[in-house]
């Protein structure tokens, strides 16, 4: 199996040059932060995040270009809800998707550019769970203490008297 997997990285070279958790899930209302990792090689490369639009010919595409891309450097880059910074020491890029709605959830590409060839990228599903439903305002509970007083409880005198043999039940 290891022979295969080393075959087909001489054949498909940018093949697992960028790989990512495949699925991710936020709340909405809340942020989801995405890990991209890259092979060596590609650190001066911009890194960006489009929506998967299919693919055409064998190799995938984004529908309306990059949401947001990096320039090359490590400067992280925000654009409206979503923003991406490189970290080239450990070879990953992180996308973090601010104020999620519905309309998020769906197939995104992390992906490093090359000119003029085959950008390596990975798929990564995004999944938005509804939010967080918070509960309704409690009322403090009523103190359940109850206040007692000497006047209300009788007082258990003690009685240093022998046991009284009048009293005892019969039997």
């Amino acid at each position: 199996m290891r022979i295969f997997s080393v075959l087909l990285w001489i054949l498909f070279p940018g093949c697992r040059a960028v790989t990512g958790p495949g699925a991710v899930t936020g709340p909405a209302g809340g942020a989801v932060a995405v890990r991209c990792r890259y092979r060596a090689g590609y650190e001066d490369s911009p890194k960006f995040w489009c929506r998967d639009g299919g693919s055409w010919a064998g190799s995938w595409r984004c529908s309306d270009g990059y949401i947001v891309e990096t320039d090359g450097s490590e400067a992280e880059v925000t654009r409206g809800r979503f923003s991406i910074r490189d970290d080239r020491a450990q070879r990953a890029f992180t996308v973090t998707v601010g104020n999620l709605t519905q309309a998020d959830a769906g197939t995104y590409r992390c992906g490093v550019g090359r000119d003029w060839k085959v950008d390596p990228t990975a798929a990564v599903t995004l999944t938005v769970s509804p939010a967080a439903s918070t509960p309704p305002p409690t009322t403090p509970e009523k103190d359940l203490t109850v206040a007692t007083s000497s006047s209300t409880v009788p007082e258990v005198e003690k009685s240093t008297s022998s046991f009284n043999s009048s009293h005892a039940p019969a039997g």
